[in-house]
């Protein structure tokens, strides 16, 4: 049986699972945007590893012996900035690169920063920092 002091108590309790509901859904999609973003910078970074090194190529054809070719990111860079270019809202996006010992594999560092939904939220306004790296061996070796 109901007492008069019981009035209300249930609405505080409900609010309560709500916020906690709440806070759970914008949790879940925060994750998912952040792995979202993660597996596209991924995507993007080893686009441009594998086309950077397909360039090379055509870079020097006229070389006598395939072992005289090498990969150089001065010439492949242009590449990698053109397919970048490609993908909008991606120019955010920054690239360190190195090759192998024998010059024949170009690796990519990428990096990115990127806002998340509900980001704020969860202390994270200014964005998350995402780094990708990717491989790509030269088709000339």
């Amino acid at each position: 049986m109901r007492t008069p002091d019981d009035r209300g108590t249930t609405i505080p309790l409900i609010l309560g699972f709500f916020l906690i509901a709440l806070i759970t859904v914008a949790g879940a999609v925060a994750a998912g945007d952040a792995f979202v973003q993660q597996r596209g910078l991924q995507d993007v970074c080893d686009g441009a590893a594998a086309a950077g090194a397909a360039s090379a190529a055509n870079l020097d054809r006229g070389a006598a012996l395939a072992s005289e070719r090498s990969l150089q990111f001065a010439d492949v860079q242009s590449v990698v900035d053109d397919y970048l270019a490609r993908d909008s809202g991606r120019e955010s996006v920054h690239i360190e690169a190195s090759l192998s010992a024998d010059a024949r594999t170009l690796q990519l560092t990428c990096t990115e920063t990127a806002h998340i939904a509900f980001g704020a939220m969860f202390g994270k306004g200014d964005g998350i920092h995402h780094v990708a790296r990717a491989s790509a061996r030269s088709p000339l070796s």
